[in-house]
């Protein structure tokens, strides 16, 4: 495969926004707490990209940008070198969504997740796709829990390989898990398996909700910091 993105986040002072898009709102899924805001409190860079989250008394506040019409691949690899916060109630996310939405709006075009933490559950790696028919509003979903010592403390790479019939998982280029086109009897129709569609990438640190869970309002700020964002086709 050769290289055809590279975002160094540890050489930038700024964010490139011919690449990236900042998500701005207060209305957000999975009753999460956080407003997103485009503030330089709240995505900066130091040696690498921090996006923090801050709680003034009031809000709670964040940041989540994308590439959508900017950057996007179908098929290949990518890696992102990162390190996720420690406090409870966060719920830092590195993921892919469809540009297009071939078959309609969440789940219908699929989701692909590179990796998801919580902080309530400090060594747990969650790696997971969601499809129409297979999705967490629906308790059938692909879905993997993986335990990974020291996770809030050191950075690692979160790989993804994904193919025509598979989407394969790495850390540390070791490969942890993978799903595959059909498997255990399930649906190959884009209702079991969407991902044929250009994916753009997101980057987001969410507070509570369904997943974050409760937080810990004496934690804050709390700090998902990214390295860099390889791409391979």
């Amino acid at each position: 495969m050769k290289l055809i993105k590279h975002y160094d986040f540890t050489k930038d002072k700024e964010l490139n926004r011919d690449d990236w898009n900042v998500a701005v709102g207060e209305k957000w899924s999975n009753n999460e707490l956080q407003h997103y805001v485009d503030k330089k409190e709240n995505l900066y860079f130091d040696n690498g990209l921090v996006i923090k989250a801050t709680f003034d008394g009031k809000n709670i506040e964040s940041s989540r940008i994308h590439t959508k019409n900017k950057f996007s691949f179908k098929y290949g690899k990518i890696e992102v070198t990162l390190k996720v916060p420690k406090g409870k109630g966060t719920w830092p996310a590195a993921w892919m969504m469809p540009v297009n939405n071939l078959y309609g709006h969440w789940p219908r075009s699929g989701e692909i997740d590179i990796m998801e933490h919580c902080g309530n559950d400090l060594n747990k790696l969650f790696l997971c796709i969601h499809t129409n028919k297979y999705n967490h509003r629906d308790g059938e979903q692909y879905y993997r829990g993986l335990t990974v010592e020291e996770m809030t403390d050191k950075f690692f790479v979160y790989g993804l390989e994904w193919t025509e019939d598979h989407i394969i998982y790495y850390l540390n280029n070791k490969e942890v898990g993978r799903y595959t086109k059909g498997e255990d009897g399930r649906d190959t129709s884009w209702e079991g398996w969407p991902f044929d569609d250009e994916y753009y990438i997101i980057l987001n640190l969410a507070m509570g909700g369904g997943f974050g869970g409760k937080v810990d309002m004496d934690s804050f700020p709390q700090e998902y910091i990214i390295k860099e964002i390889k791409v391979y086709q």
